[in-house]
């Protein structure tokens, strides 16, 4: 987008469809400062010997089987498949999503935990009810 001057117009385009639905100007900014920044980042250190191109599929542990139910599965290779999460990311999410399981985390939990791992705000998804299963009902005032 930098480089390209021509794509300028569908940026814009974008940024309209964006403020349509109710979003700011300054969330719409911080969102394409955050993408722009994406590609000058540096990944997690953790696992920075990954190779650049893909030669192989990541396989769920069965420990990691028992708490990610397969949408959330099918759904993290979607993400990696597209260029949207990183290797490195993917292991962030998966570490994070069987830390908080009690049971299978669900395809709107995994979302909440990529997000947070993608927006570098996994430290707050330690309190989150979102991440509660449906039947703990112990945070609920009687």
């Amino acid at each position: 987008m930098r480089d390209d001057h021509d794509r300028q117009s569908e940026a814009d385009d974008v940024s309209v469809a964006l403020r349509n639905l109710g979003y700011s100007d300054q969330e719409i900014s911080s969102a394409y400062t955050w993408f722009l920044e994406q590609f000058k980042g540096t990944p997690e250190q953790f696992f920075s010997k990954f190779p650049k191109d893909r030669s192989s599929v990541r396989v769920l542990t069965d420990y990691e089987r028992m708490y990610i139910a397969p949408e959330a599965h099918g759904f993290l290779i979607k993400l990696l498949n597209s260029a949207v999460i990183t290797d490195e990311q993917l292991e962030a999410i998966l570490e994070r999503a069987v830390f908080f399981a009690a049971e299978p985390i669900t395809l709107e939990q995994i979302k909440i935990i990529s997000s947070a791992v993608v927006f570098n705000e996994a430290d707050d998804l330690e309190g989150s009810s979102l991440l509660r299963p449906a039947s703990d009902r112990s945070h609920l005032v009687n």
